[in-house]
């Protein structure tokens, strides 16, 4: 192509200028000369004209002179765009579609005319237009440098951009490349945005313009930041280079464009280029490089590098050389030894790796994924692939492998070698990979035999076997793949048998073995895999009949069993396989499934098994409902059908009654038995029951519509009414309208009357297009009727018209078999319930009992059946629809205040029960305003039989049929005695004004309970306003005024003072039917039913005036949301639209300045004008275009996107403004302070700050809003916008985007306002609202999603569970459950309750608020009342969830469960990937599979998920239970719980550690079991040890010292633990050892062992390797107490106590041992002794002991005793008694006492309150004392400080008198104290102490046995003290005016404390775990294992919820 293309050689013609031409008046002659020459002197308007003129000559002087391409040539060489668009458009110039220099296309691009040459291209035909012609003008464009014709070609019309435009012999012209064009024009813009579409560098490019080239691709050299994390080597770069030259059509690679930063690249990307070779620097010589990509090229070996030293890039990671023509891999791989991912698939590799026999390597070791498929190999090198240690991905799928390596030590996930000829697998897969491989694929290889260690793989998940030679599958004794999801082994021979030779002989036996009726199939499937196979590939195999073991595979989904051809049968058995959606059978001959079932389907084949399987019969019972208006004659008709007689009309009494009608097959024959069995409901009785009978309603009925005749066009439209009731409740029946009376007709004109009454009749039901009109039943001509009950005139064939449509009603439910309703396959087990409900029926009637069943009774029923197979809860509900569909019973499966657990059984009872609510009479007694106070109702309920219990249930059946609405918690609405009109004239309330503002709704229909619940919600709104307005009203009138700001500005010169929200005190309200009046100071409000002429017809509406002197509307939109939200909810067809695209409902709001202009009109007026509304227009004025003109909202809300004001046609000139016309768009009902102001928004809509998606389409962005980071939620608009809405815009895209923008703004609105009404620290708060653009603003989490935190974790936390932590678990599972509450408190459902929804702000636990709930798009307000809907997401959602069922909270408490399983997991939770199949499992109780309690240790959260997830919504845990549960120290505290065998005794014990150890029997059936409590697993169980009853035990060290009573103790050594074999050393003692003490080794002694004996002796044994020396030394308490003490014999403290409990005080060198009563003090080493100190009087003894170091700063030892159960605390220095508490209280929790300093303590340092807890973060100050009793919370002393961990916030329910003792009198007085812990300041005497009187002790009554302590147990500086009773006492000692006192602040309970028997053994085996033995009287035991929290712990877990109280609090007082 040349250089230039001139203007005049494109137009081809010579151009010679007019020589002479001036100015004239006359124009030139329209010759091409003259046109140019115009154009050149710039005179556009005279060449235009020329051009015209041309034309015009072509068209009248024949044949042209001039080209009219040259004319357009001309045109567009000087870009007149207006002469071309005449030319192309009014001349019909057609463009030339071939490529030239004179092409006006081509001169476009050539002088950069953006718009004309879309003009040119836009007039040549598509398929007309080539590409040569685009790729010329793209070149010319890029060689002239016009970026905008670019674009233009490449975007808009698919110019490519790599290809040649023009070509010579074949051969393409180089200066025709767009590239190369834009590189000799040296434009970069043009030849980077080619770059990026598709164009590549070719050798002539790169040669001819080198350094432009080298610019372009230094361009895409990116410089970032070095990646965090790389520890690879310190020395890392400041800036890491990323090279991106991917699809770049390189042929080489040059040196020099990337030389200078070669040590810095970390990131290389050479893909999809032409690349031959490589220099020899790349890719070895980058040492920074990390990821290297050369795939898709043309290379065939990289640059050799053949040792390490040659290869410096370590850092490289990720490796990809796919798609090349390598055959073998480079060996500079061998050295790379952090390399991670290695991809070479699509080469031609025929060896992994050439290595030299000398070559030495220690690369690959940490490789995980490599990909060598689609090569050449023919075998793996085990030297090679055994170093692979870390590998986890390996793909060699479609090489030609023979056989796979051995297996090897990695973590291998997934392994693929499909399409390969391997012959056979390793026996040693399962030893290396048998917890690690999840994924194999062997498919397409030639397998003969399928070894059992595949199938022993323990986390198999997936295993592809598919086109083998398998002919059989291994024994299943060994199979241990229960996670597997997915099998195929189609394709096989599974089934194949050898074929047995023919013989003569035998024919007798072939014959008979091909009688066998039942093959068995060799083929067998492991039980291991019911619950986890999904998907089952079987088909193209060779079997003869299905395997029976498939049928217990309950989880599967998917079976494919097709091209099997020796199957014949399905065995019945499949049809249990509830889960499974997908039966391949095809060309399988089945010969037990009917060939029209199998037509049907997989879901009607497995009906069909599952029926037979259950004995199904056949059922030909069939409800039928015969309705119609009073005085019709419905029950004479149901007499004369039923009996065939006349029957005189009479006035039914009963509003119900019921029969059965056995309808025979009409003209049947006399051996045809077919008939149809109906159970007959005909309601009727008086009129004011009509309302009430719809709740009698049920789907698959059929329904008798009577109407009278004779009545004509008023029967017609009373039967409105009705049809639309049936619609609404029973939208899957049949319906048939009967006129009676037919008799009264005339005969004689009887045809043409009756043909208009139908058409009467149809046009109710359907459109004028013939189509169902929505909201009515399908009623054709054929459904139509008339017959008289008088003189049976058309009987018989209404009897034939029953029968046909009963017979073609249709079975819409997928449970059951077959689409005939009539004759549908029922369980035995269904016909055997419906027989027994029945019977239970007749039994109450017969004794008058109550006609209703419970839940419970219901199950009663069905067990004792003991043949019923109902088994599950999804089974049973479809059991109780069978039943309502047959009139067994009416139930209705709204979960909502539980009314699904009712079984009404008799509808007469039923009827009976809800006439004393319809025939009560409006009295101010009982009813007043048709509202009745709660207790009246249930007055009402006395003697119908409905208890305390199941008043709540009816209650909500009351709401649901509108009979009985509430609108307070203690009153409830009775639609029924409102008033038709309203009581007084509200005409008086409503002035024309200015300051009015009107909404019209049009309605296709009413829906039946629409204006019931309208006045009921706005009722309980008025009421909440109310009392909001009573709870602000004594705030000052300076923070009133502070509130009203000016927003807008409206029409005229008042302006608007807004207040925060639509708040009035109003003075009157008004209500009646359909209708609502609201009085208030300065205006009033009101809605009411307005009937307009719509569609031809007369239809339902709303009109809403709201009136206001300040021109404060915001009552309009509290009204309308009020509407929107209950069509919305309980009424969403009128959402939709007609068959013919009509809407159901239309918003119209009158334009104010027409209504200002009109004000004398009446209000009737504007009804008349509305209903002169353009059906489909945005206008409604009348024909002569006056009066009020009626916006359509469709119009207001499209020109409310994008600007403020919309035009009125009435008056053009004056804008309407739309913040006046719809104010609820521009939220004008929002307080001034939350509209954001726009400077001080920093946000953007860019990829890079996008957070996420929200519902509905909405999406979240990061940005800042006055220096404060937010969260954007941007509601989107765009999708819907059109800027030019022009009056022929087609109809259904105007309604489409409209309708888009509607539900934009609704759903705006509605999270809006909840997110302001809402004020808790667990919510996310609105920072503010904006309306252009539509988004709101809100706080920004700074860690995101949980669900995004919880991910995180989880991958690097070493643990399956708990991934934040405990305390953060807990924390977070505590605030989500807090703000719930909250939520369910407010009567908000959240619906979509999710890890997504829930942001995480804090991930630390001293944080007040770690996490708050997001997303309230599908929230629902349920006003006392429930909610519809079926939003959420699978997996969080609970499974009643259903079309047309009301839900209550109960929902989002299902979610919760979800959502703790995933806290504790980590995990979401994830059962399918089909929303139906996930429905449906959670339907059936399928759960997600979460480890046992014992590996979770979070038993109470465990727990509680387990009960938030139950199918049943009645049987889960309300948010406020959730938070008061978790409010108890024992939730989190608790570990697990572990049930154990019997056994005769446990032995815990600090020594032990985790070990706890059983032991029981004696002698030679002596046994023992260990349990390793830290996994709660059973570690030796039942392991024979032959011996004598164990006394004691101990661990020391490696040894197992054992006591028995036989006075023996053995020495066991432990290095070999199981089982104790013979003991190292066995020795005899005395007496019977009952205590063992180890005391560790001194500088001057060897370690001893103390045995305590039970006669008082001490034996003292010297330890050395753990083993005793011989000659041990006896310590005699008797002789100490006599010798030293001066104890006589006679003194009853001289009896032989046995020691039962030791400590080691002063540093191990005294220790402290019981003895009865007291306790010794010897010393260690001279075992002298030292102290007796009379602890306590007899008969106590002290059983337990312990040390500690909490008494400032000094030891301190504790004693419990066994009698009066008193724990009292001694200095250890001084052996002075410091303090006592009784531990006999009930409910100690708060109980406090005083500990007192010892005399030699005469000062306390600051320093000494540090040492008692060093971990204190509360300063504590002294404070008043406050001593309260009462009844419920007993005696407590409480000190007036902030310290919010002082006292805890739980009640303790004790009844003591305060300062009341238990103690007995002999008691000393100066040590008494307060059993109730209450221990007032006293002065202890020491003489006392001492003194060896024993009545100086402690002398009390015994204690109950549940209340016993038995151990003391420090733990994390606090004292644990557990009872029998199962309960532990946590006590603290704390500082308290410069003294200690001691506090009990916790008490820790197991759930089913009473159930798990006695409290027997406790202790504390590690730091952090404390273990409760307890024992039930059949000699079970149950492990508690507890945290070992101590005060810190417990002061977090305190802070956790009464901080959260206290934000809280501030918050709402802040509001």
């Amino acid at each position: 192509m040349e250089q230039e293309i001139g203007p005049r050689e494109a137009m081809g013609a010579k151009a010679s200028m007019v020589e002479g031409t001036g100015p004239s008046s006359t124009l030139p002659s329209p010759t091409l000369e003259n046109i140019q020459a115009a154009y050149d002197k710039g005179e556009e308007e005279i060449a235009r004209e020329l051009i015209q003129q041309a034309c015009c000559v072509e068209c009248s002087a024949g044949p042209p002179y001039i080209d009219a391409v040259n004319l357009l040539c001309v045109a567009t060489q000087h870009g007149d765009l207006q002469s071309v668009s005449y030319l192309l458009k009014e001349a019909h110039v057609t463009v030339p579609h071939e490529p030239s220099k004179s092409n006006p296309a081509i001169l476009a691009a050539y002088y950069g005319h953006t718009r004309l040459a879309k003009e040119l291209l836009d007039s040549i035909p598509g398929p007309c237009l080539k590409r040569d012609l685009l790729n010329w003008m793209l070149a010319t464009s890029c060689q002239q440098g016009h970026l905008d014709v670019v674009r233009l070609l490449v975007h808009s019309y698919d110019a490519d951009a790599k290809d040649c435009s023009i070509h010579s012999d074949e051969f393409a012209v180089i200066t025709g490349l767009p590239l190369y064009a834009a590189a000799q024009a040296n434009n970069e813009e043009i030849a980077d945005f080619l770059l990026k579409n598709g164009a590549g560098f070719s050798s002539y490019t790169l040669m001819d313009h080198p350094a432009f080239c080298k610019h372009l691709l230094r361009l895409k050299i990116q410089e970032t930041s070095s990646a965090e994390g790389d520890k690879v080597c310190v020395s890392q770069p400041l800036k890491a280079v990323s090279v991106c030259w991917s699809g770049l059509e390189l042929p080489w690679l040059e040196l020099d464009w990337f030389m200078d930063v070669s040590s810095s690249i970390t990131h290389l990307d050479l893909s999809s280029n032409s690349l031959t070779a490589l220099p020899s620097v790349v890719p070895w010589g980058l040492i920074h490089l990390r990821t290297l990509d050369l795939s898709n090229n043309l290379l065939k070996e990289l640059p050799s590098a053949c040792n390490s030293e040659e290869v410096i890039c370590s850092r490289l990671q990720h490796v990809n050389l796919s798609q090349n023509q390598l055959n073998s891999l480079p060996y500079g791989l061998l050295h790379l030894t952090h390399i991670q991912k290695l991809s070479a698939a699509k080469n031609q590799l025929t060896v992994l790796f050439d290595i030299l026999p000398i070559t030495n390597w220690i690369g690959l070791r940490k490789l995980k994924e490599l990909d060598v498929s689609d090569n050449c190999l023919t075998s793996l090198p085990t030297a090679v692939m055994h170093c692979l240690k870390s590998l986890s991905f390996l793909n060699v799928s479609r090489n030609k492998l023979t056989s796979f390596p051995d297996p090897w030590a990695c973590p291998l996930k997934q392994c693929k070698a499909s399409s390969n000829v391997i012959e056979s697998l390793p026996n040693t897969i399962s030893i290396f990979w048998r917890t690690h491989l999840q994924e194999m694929d062997f498919s397409d290889n030639s397998l003969n035999d399928l070894p059992s260690y595949i199938f022993e793989l323990e986390a198999l998940v997936s295993l592809r076997l598919s086109g083998n030679h398998i002919a059989a599958l291994p024994s299943t004794n060994k199979w241990k793949c229960s996670q597997l999801r997915m099998l195929d082994l189609s394709r096989n021979q599974l089934g194949k048998t050898e074929e047995v030779p023919k013989s003569r002989r035998m024919a007798f036996l072939t014959t008979w073995s091909r009688r066998d009726p039942d093959p068995v199939c060799p083929i067998e499937f492991s039980t291991v895999m019911k619950d986890s196979l999904e998907v089952l590939f079987l088909n193209d195999n060779q079997l003869e009949c299905v395997p029976q073991s498939v049928c217990s595979l309950h989880s599967l989904t998917e079976l494919y069993l097709s091209n099997n051809p020796g199957i014949r049968l399905l065995p019945a058995e499949l049809g249990q396989l509830s889960n499974l959606w997908q039966l391949d059978i095809d060309d399988l001959n089945i010969t037990n499934v009917p060939p029209e079932v199998k037509k049907e389907g997989p879901a009607s084949v497995l009906a069909f098994l599952r029926a037979n399987l259950r004995k199904a019969e056949p059922c030909k019972l069939l409800k039928m409902l015969v309705i119609g208006p009073s005085r019709q004659g419905k029950t004479a008709l149901l007499e004369a059908l039923q009996t065939g007689k006349a029957f005189p009309f009479t006035l039914s009494e009963r509003s119900i009654s019921t029969s059965t009608w056995e309808l025979d097959k009409p003209n049947r024959g006399k051996n045809n038995k077919d008939f149809v069995l109906f159970n007959v409901w005909d309601i009727g009785g008086q009129a004011s029951m009509s309302t009430v009978n719809q709740c009698f309603f049920t789907d698959k009925a059929l329904y008798v519509v009577i109407w009278n005749l004779a009545l004509g066009e008023e029967a017609v439209a009373n039967l409105q009414t009705w049809l639309l009731n049936i619609e609404a409740r029973a939208p899957n029946s049949v319906v048939i309208v009967v006129g009676t009376h037919l008799d009264l007709i005339d005969s004689k004109f009887r045809t043409e009357r009756l043909a208009t009454l139908r058409a009467y009749v149809l046009a109710l039901c359907r459109s004028p297009s013939g189509a169902r009109a929505t909201g009515y039943p399908d009623i054709t001509y054929k459904h139509l009727h008339e017959v008289s009950s008088k003189s049976l005139e058309g009987l018989d064939d209404l009897k034939m018209l029953i029968y046909n449509v009963a017979l073609s009603m249709k079975d819409t439910s997928s449970s059951t078999c077959g689409s005939k309703l009539l004759g549908r396959l029922i369980p035995r087990s269904y016909l055997t319930l419906q027989e027994a409900v029945i019977a239970e029926k007749q039994r109450r009637h017969a004794q008058g009992e109550v006609q209703y069943l419970t839940d419970v009774q219901l199950d009663n029923i069905i067990k004792q059946n003991p043949g019923s197979d109902i088994r599950d809860y999804e089974d049973l509900r479809i059991a109780i629809n069978f039943l309502i569909d047959t009139g067994t019973l009416l139930h209705f499966a709204d979960t909502s205040h539980g009314l699904c657990t009712l079984y009404f059984l008799c509808p007469v009872w039923l009827s009976e029960c809800l006439e004393r609510i319809i025939y009560i009479k409006s009295s101010r007694s009982v009813a007043r305003n048709g509202v009745i106070r709660a207790s009246d109702l249930r007055m009402l309920l006395v003697g119908t039989g409905i208890t305390q219990e199941t008043e709540e249930q009816y209650f909500q059946f009351l709401a649901k049929f509108e009979i009985a609405l509430p609108v307070a918690n203690d009153s409830y609405l009775l639609p029924h005695l409102l008033p038709p009109k309203p009581a007084m004239d509200i005409y008086a309330f409503r002035q024309q004004s200015n300051n009015t503002l009107q909404r019209l709704f049009k309605m296709s229909f009413v829906p039946a309970g629409f204006w019931e619940r309208l006045i009921a919600r706005m009722l309980i709104s008025l009421k909440e306003m109310d009392l909001q307005s009573f709870e602000t009203k004594t705030k000052t009138t300076r923070s009133r005024h502070s509130r009203n700001s000016v927003i807008y500005s409206f029409a005229g010169a008042q302006q608007r003072s807004r207040c925060s929200t639509f708040r009035v005190r109003r003075s009157k309200t008004i209500y009646w039917k359909e209708g609502l009046l609201v009085t208030f100071d300065g205006g009033c409000l009101s809605v009411e039913s307005s009937e307009v002429n719509w569609k031809r017809r007369k239809s339902g509406g709303i009109k809403i005036i709201c009136q206001s002197e300040s021109r404060d509307f915001s009552a309009m939109a509290f009204i309308t949301d009020h509407v929107n939200s209950l069509i919305e909810q309980w009424f969403p067809a009128l959402t939709a639209t007609e068959s013919d695209g009509n809407l159901l409902i239309e918003q119209y709001a009158p334009c104010s300045v027409c209504s200002s202009l009109d004000q004398q009109k009446h209000v009737e007026l504007l009804i008349n004008q509305s209903s002169q509304v353009r059906e489909r227009g945005g206008h409604g004025e009348d024909n002569e275009g006056k009066g009020i003109h009626y916006f359509n909202m469709e119009d207001c809300v499209l020109a409310a996107m994008e600007k403020e004001h919309i035009i009125c046609p009435q008056h053009p000139d004056q804008p309407v403004p739309l913040q006046e016309l719809v104010p609820e768009f521009f939220m004008t009902d929002f307080p001034a302070r939350l509209f954001l102001e726009k400077a001080q928004l920093e946000y953007s809509e860019e990829e890079n700050v996008i957070l996420g998606q929200g519902g509905s389409g909405t999406t979240i962005y990061q940005a800042r809003y006055k220096n404060q980071p937010v969260a954007v939620k941007r509601f989107h608009l765009k999708a819907c916008q059109q800027r030019n809405v022009s009056s022929d815009t087609d109809t259904m895209m105007k309604h489409l985007r409209s309708a888009n923008a509607c539900r934009r703004f609704s759903e705006f609105r509605q999270e809006a306002s909840m997110l302001h009404s809402l004020q808790h620290p667990c919510i996310v708060s609105l920072v503010g609202i904006s309306i252009h653009p539509l988004c709101l603003a809100l706080q920004l989490a700074p860690l995101g999603s949980l669900n995004t935190v919880l991910e995180e974790k989880h991958k690097r936390k070493s643990s399956m569970y708990m991934p934040l932590g405990h305390m953060l678990t807990f924390k977070v599972a505590y605030q989500i459950a807090a703000g719930l509450a909250y939520l369910h408190k407010k009567s908000i459902i959240f619906c979509d309750l999710k890890s997504d929804n829930i942001l995480v702000w804090s991930l630390e636990v001293h944080d007040p608020v770690n996490i708050k709930l997001s997303d309230y798009g599908i929230s629902r307000q349920s006003f006392h009342e429930g909610a519809l809907g079926v939003e959420g997401t699978p997996g969080y959602q609970a499974p009643e969830i259903r079309p047309g069922i009301v839900y209550d909270e109960k929902v989002d408490m299902f979610s919760y469960g979800m959502v703790m399983y995933e806290l504790l997991s980590g995990q979401r939770p994830a059962l399918g990937s089909h929303q139906l199949q996930i429905a449906k499992k959670l339907s059936k109780g399928i759960r997600p599979t979460l480890g046992s309690p014992e590996e979770v240790q979070f038993y109470s959260l465990h727990s509680l998920l387990t009960e938030c997830w139950d199918t049943k919504p009645e049987k889960r845990p309300v948010a406020v239970q959730c938070v008061r549960q978790m409010q108890d120290p024992s939730f989190p505290c608790l570990r697990y719980l572990l049930s154990c065998d019997s056994h005769s005794q446990l032995f815990l014990s600090q020594l032990q550690g985790y070990s706890a150890v059983f032991w029981d029997g004696d002698k030679e059936n002596r046994n023992y079991s260990v349990v390793n409590v830290e996994k709660g697993q059973v570690e030796v169980e039942r392991m024979s040890c032959p011996g004598s009853r164990i006394s004691c035990q101990m661990k020391m060290g490696n040894s197992l010292w054992m006591a028995t009573e036989e006075q023996e103790v053995f020495v066991y050594s432990l290095k070999d633990m199981c089982p104790l074999s013979k003991p190292q050393k066995q020795f005899s003692c005395p007496a019977i050892i009952t205590y063992l003490f180890p005391v560790p080794a001194r500088e001057q002694s060897l370690a001893k062992v103390f045995a305590g004996m039970s006669d008082g002796l001490v034996a003292v044994y010297s330890v050395v390797e753990d083993l005793p020396l011989d000659g041990e030394t006896y310590v005699c308490s008797h002789t100490l107490n006599k010798t030293i003490f001066g104890l006589k014999d006679s003194d009853p403290r001289q009896r032989p106590f046995p020691v039962r409990s030791m400590a080691l005080v002063s540093s191990g060198s005294q220790l402290w041992f019981s003895n009865g009563p007291a306790v010794l003090v010897i010393d260690c080493l001279s075992l002298q002794a030292v102290q007796r100190l009379e602890s306590y009087s007899l008969p106590s003894s002290i059983i337990s002991m312990a040390t500690s170091f909490s008494f400032w700063g000094e030891e301190a030892v504790w004693t419990l005793d066994d009698h009066i159960n008193t724990l009292l605390l001694y200095h250890a220095a001084s052996y002075e008694l410091c303090a006592k508490y009784c531990c006999t209280e009930s409910n100690p929790l708060r109980d406090v006492f005083t500990v007192q300093r010892p005399a030699g303590l005469t000062t306390v340092a600051a320093t000494d309150l540090n040492i008692i807890n060093q971990k204190e973060k509360h300063d504590l100050t002294a404070g008043e004392m406050t001593l309260i009793y009462s009844e419920t919370a007993g005696t407590q002393i409480i000190q007036h400080q902030d310290s919010l961990t002082d006292y805890c916030s739980i009640s303790s329910n004790r009844s003591l008198d305060p300062l009341e003792s238990d103690c007995s009198d002999t008691a000393d007085l100066s040590l008494q104290t307060s059993c109730s812990g209450v221990s007032l300041a006293t002065d202890l005497d020491q003489d006392e102490q001492a003194s060896p009187n024993p009545e100086s002790g402690l002398a009390m009554t015994p204690t109950a046995p549940q209340l016993q302590a038995f151990a003391v147990l420090l733990v994390n500086e606090t004292l644990w003290i557990p009872r029998h009773g199962g309960d532990v006492m946590v006590i603290e000692i704390q500082p308290h005016a410069h003294q200690l006192q001691g506090r009990v602040i916790a008490v820790l309970r197991p759930p089913g404390c009473s159930c798990l028997g006695i409290l027997k053994e406790a202790a504390l085996v590690a730091k952090d775990t404390v273990v409760c033995g307890f024992q039930k009287e059949n000699m079970e035991w149950c492990l508690c294992v507890w945290r070992g929290w101590g005060c810190c712990e417990l002061e977090v877990f305190y802070q956790s919820y009464e901080e959260l109280g206290h934000l809280e609090t501030n918050m709402r007082k802040r509001r």
